[in-house]
């Protein structure tokens, strides 16, 4: 009697443990979003699993007389496919002309020779941050000039989807804020509202950027632009913890993983969310400028770094 005993008890411990065992699939994927090719060359990044990767690139990269530019895109997408990553591109303002904006004209012919070097690549993102103001930083023009012209952000999808068709294509691509329900046109349901009037067909795709929310531990401006976007899957194009960033955020790589944590809350808060693009890979030195990284300056890990790998997450609480 004792062999079909054991083999009852054994039976019934693996029934016991396979609950807690089996882990439940996330509805989401997981990319990273980085400048750096290095990052795909990093020993430790592909134990973190990404399986997609996200660049931000001039509107005119293509054009003639950007070599800097390309030379950037062409070396770090030659990266991120030898890493086998399912590539997501996204475009911005003109480094040459940082305060114009493109006539739909321009704008045309130059994602068209871009869809000609890249016919692989069927991730697009008209443009990045629309939302986000021009302002001077360390003596160079950051943001965006369409940031109160949600129009022209209509006008620009429009154009995308008659060149890269059969692509998926983001609608906008919206940076949540501290403030996302004032008046202004910046604000990003104000920008949404516009953005809709004027955007045919209505856009399948749409990128968040919520920052705000994971590193304030809450969920209500993700919720909320969620709602207002009514229909479309969610990529959160660009989310992590902010290691540092001015006044608001000193410099404190636990608080970041924290954030991190919450942000995997996040991604698991709405069905609609199907993707998340962790930024960034590569940190800095410890400086009141933005930094979101994973790793520290000398490439030793922060504490977000195993919260990514092990998708850890957390509630959205101090």
């Amino acid at each position: 009697m004792r062999r079909p005993l054991l083999a009852l008890t054994i039976l019934v411990s693996l029934l016991a443990v396979a609950p807690a065992a089996v882990a439940k699939k996330p509805r989401w994927k997981l990319g990273i979003s980085d400048q750096s090719a290095a990052t795909f060359v990093d020993a430790k990044f592909a134990p973190l699993k990404t399986t997609m990767a996200r660049f931000v690139t001039p509107w005119d990269t293509m054009n003639p007389g950007r070599g800097r530019y390309k030379e950037l895109l062409i070396n770090w997408v030659d990266h991120a496919r030898a890493a086998h990553q399912d590539i997501l591109i996204a475009f911005e303002t003109s480094h040459k002309f940082p305060r114009k904006a493109p006539t739909v004209t321009q704008y045309t012919k130059a994602i068209r020779r871009f869809q000609k070097a890249y016919p692989f690549i069927h991730n697009i993102q008209p443009w990045n941050e629309e939302n986000r103001c021009q302002q001077v930083e360390g003596g160079y023009v950051v943001g965006q000039p369409i940031c109160k012209k949600p129009k022209m952000a209509a006008v620009y999808y429009m154009a995308a989807r008659r060149i890269f068709k059969g692509s998926k294509i983001t609608g906008l691509d919206i940076l949540d804020a501290k403030n996302i329900s004032c008046h202004k046109t910046d604000c990003a349901l104000k920008y949404i509202r516009g953005f809709l009037k004027y955007a045919k067909p209505r856009p399948k795709y749409w990128g968040l950027h919520n920052y705000a929310d994971t590193n304030r531990f809450s969920t209500s401006r993700t919720k909320a632009i969620a709602k207002a976007t009514k229909s479309g899957d969610i990529w959160l194009t660009e989310t992590g913890g902010i290691v540092s960033l001015g006044k608001n955020f000193p410099y404190n790589t636990k608080r970041a993983a924290k954030a991190l944590g919450c942000m995997f809350t996040l991604a698991n808060s709405n069905r609609r969310i199907t993707r998340l693009y962790v930024y960034q890979y590569f940190g800095q030195k410890k400086s009141p400028l933005f930094d979101a990284g994973l790793l520290n300056a000398n490439l030793s890990k922060r504490p977000g770094y195993d919260v990514v790998r092990k998708r850890k997450a957390r509630k959205c609480h101090k």
